[in-house]
């Protein structure tokens, strides 16, 4: 470790309450998608990059810092905004930001407003100590990242609002950097069928069937769930080779029925059901593949049956990346987790879908870091996250920072 490797953790230290408030005030304003509105959590972030003299602006609600130079590399630091819905059945205030010993409580404490306030007081840290960067710093606080990116991350790299040759991004497990990277296919299901009176006509096959049957949505529903419970069963055979960090359990790809609707009475044949489903794919399985053998058993269905009036619909297609663990980012990436925990920390693998896969498609080498554990309760209810989860990742967002584009 070098001088002033010591002093950017030694300031990170001394900002522990700020960052913390910093991090409690994110959490106390609401940002869930849906309904998707982010004006009043835009405008804080951005009054806080301006507030440390980092070069602001906002685009559809994502807020885009830059310090630095134009000669050299660029770096980009990710995090969003948006979170997930609170429900019901939290034991504590959702957007309450409370500590309780710790952690700090809220929906999006660690998915994942603790990464915004790690890049943007890592950048602080940078600052403060008159480190005159090699190149350039984006800092991005994106929204509709839990919604696929549209309108954040996919829309500032696709229009190239910004551009990079390195994106570290906050969004995944503690402890470990991410380079492994899982795919995902989210698809729905429709299936229209006839309403009548479920005991007078119900749907039978003939002979105990006339016109007025109805035709049971719900029913034939089943075999679609069967088949992708089939491939479920296929896909357990095939483990990744590549490592996962402690908290993920899940070595395999996953089918996961995530909503079902259908119905309209219990004395009434359902004319509907709609089903979502969100199959995972671990690293070394082609998703090209997997949604062509569900399109083509939907079809052989449609054949068979001609009273089956069947939409399939593709949501998210987000294929399965591999970052290069040799290259000079990576390298970079590694000697930041060995100084912040004294020792080496392989990369590992991450099978849920993040905004990275955005960045790596236009070309821009992404590594993903984050303060997640298994017990954070992210994405259910009394989300936390540890305070010193949150402070040793905004110690690796700087140190990357300064290693990346300091000056030779």
């Amino acid at each position: 470790m070098d001088n002033m490797e010591e002093a950017i953790l030694e300031r990170i230290d001394s900002m522990k309450d700020e960052i913390i408030q910093f991090l409690q005030e994110m959490v106390q304003i609401p940002s869930e998608v849906p309904p998707g509105k982010y004006k009043e959590i835009s405008k804080f972030v951005e009054s806080k990059m301006r507030e440390f003299e980092i070069n602001t602006k906002v685009k559809k609600k994502n807020v885009i810092g830059e310090i630095g130079k134009e000669n050299g590399l660029t770096l980009i630091f990710n995090a969003h905004i948006d979170t997930v819905i609170s429900s019901d059945g939290w034991t504590k205030d959702p957007h309450g930001g409370e500590i309780v010993g710790n952690k700090i409580y809220g929906r999006g404490a660690a998915d994942d407003k603790a990464c915004v306030a790690a890049e943007i007081f890592a950048t602080k840290a940078l600052l403060d100590l008159g480190i005159d960067l090699n190149g350039k710093l984006i800092i991005t606080a994106v929204i509709n990242e839990e919604v696929g990116g549209l309108l954040g991350a996919e829309y500032l790299v696709k229009d190239k609002v910004i551009t990079g040759d390195a994106c570290l991004l906050g969004d995944v497990c503690s402890d470990y950097p991410i380079a492994y990277l899982g795919g995902a296919l989210q698809m729905s299901f429709i299936i229209q069928g006839t309403r009548r009176h479920a005991q007078a006509y119900p749907d039978l096959p003939p002979p105990n069937r006339n016109n007025y049957s109805g035709v049971n949505a719900i029913e034939k529903m089943l075999k679609i769930m069967n088949f992708l419970m089939e491939l479920q069963e296929e896909f357990k055979q095939l483990e990744t080779k590549y490592p996962i960090p402690p908290d993920l359990p899940s070595k395999v790809s996953s089918v996961n029925f995530t909503m079902i609707k259908g119905g309209n009475s219990v004395n009434t044949t359902p004319d509907n059901c709609v089903l979502q489903c969100m199959i995972t794919i671990i690293p070394e399985m082609d998703i090209e593949s997997i949604k062509m053998r569900i399109l083509n058993y939907v079809e052989s269905l449609k054949k068979a049956d001609p009273n089956l009036n069947i939409t399939a619909q593709v949501g998210a297609f987000i294929r399965p990346q591999l970052v290069d663990t040799n290259s000079q980012f990576a390298n970079v990436v590694k000697k930041a987790f060995s100084t912040v925990f004294n020792e080496e920390r392989d990369f590992k693998t991450f099978l849920p879908t993040t905004d990275a896969q955005l960045f790596l498609e236009k070309g821009i080498e992404t590594i993903l870091i984050g303060p997640l554990r298994g017990d954070n309760n992210y994405h259910a209810q009394d989300e936390f996250v540890y305070i010193d989860d949150v402070i040793n990742v905004t110690k690796i967002f700087a140190l990357t920072a300064y290693n990346y584009l300091k000056k030779s």
